[in-house]
């Protein structure tokens, strides 16, 4: 919580410092963009469309398992890995781990392995590791960040780690219509582990929002 916290400010300041930057001061009070922001943080972070949710696709580390804590789930993966060092599906769960908890620097590490050590990466670690980076880079998508999602749609364009990261990104950033877009592919890949009821929940936050705009 105290993580979110601190990635609002930071989205706030460079939100703020995007607008000014491009000579748009005058087109809306600092005061209604701070307020978007705020609201636009609680409807991701409320509605369970957190990217890093979608990042993390591994019941391992999701689910309860019996008594077991986060700590003993991780540290029996990080056992596994000193036996076998050279599995990538290991490093990616550990780095899935990290990630949910979030430890960006030490789930990067993790995914880098997970890349390198597999022949054919697929979209769910390309995604995974541009989520981490997002979260590292205080929420911002650069080169580096669009690249890893290009290559996970490439790969397949439903992802919905990917399509989540892009639709969130758009929404904390007033872009509404593009978020929406994004949200609507995912909708349309009509794929069973889909959450229709909560994406259809934050389209329509986001087409009050894009309302209230006007």
């Amino acid at each position: 919580m105290i993580i979110m916290m601190l990635l609002s400010f930071v989205i706030i300041a460079a939100v703020l410092w995007w607008f000014y930057s491009r000579d748009k001061a005058t087109s809306l009070n600092p005061a209604w963009m701070i307020f978007f922001v705020v609201i636009s943080m609680i409807v991701i972070f409320s509605s369970g469309l957190r990217p890093e949710k979608f990042a993390v696709n591994n019941k391992a580390i999701t689910e309860p398992l019996g008594p077991l804590s986060y700590s003993d789930k991780m540290r029996y993966l990080e056992d596994q890995l000193k036996a076998s060092p050279n599995d990538a599906e290991l490093w990616f769960e550990i780095g899935q781990g990290y990630l949910l908890n979030g430890e960006f620097s030490n789930a990067s590490i993790c995914f880098d392995y997970a890349l390198r050590l597999t022949d054919e990466p697929t979209a769910n670690q390309y995604a995974a590791k541009a989520t981490t980076l997002y979260y590292a880079h205080s929420q911002i998508i650069d080169e580096e960040i669009q690249a890893l999602l290009d290559k996970a749609l490439e790969l397949d364009e439903y992802n919905q780690a990917a399509l989540t990261l892009i639709a969130s990104d758009h929404f904390v950033t007033f872009r509404y219509q593009k978020a929406i877009n994004a949200w609507q592919k995912i909708l349309n890949s009509e794929r069973v582990d889909v959450d229709r009821v909560t994406i259809i929940n934050s389209i329509n936050q986001a087409k009050q929002l894009m309302q209230a705009r006007r």
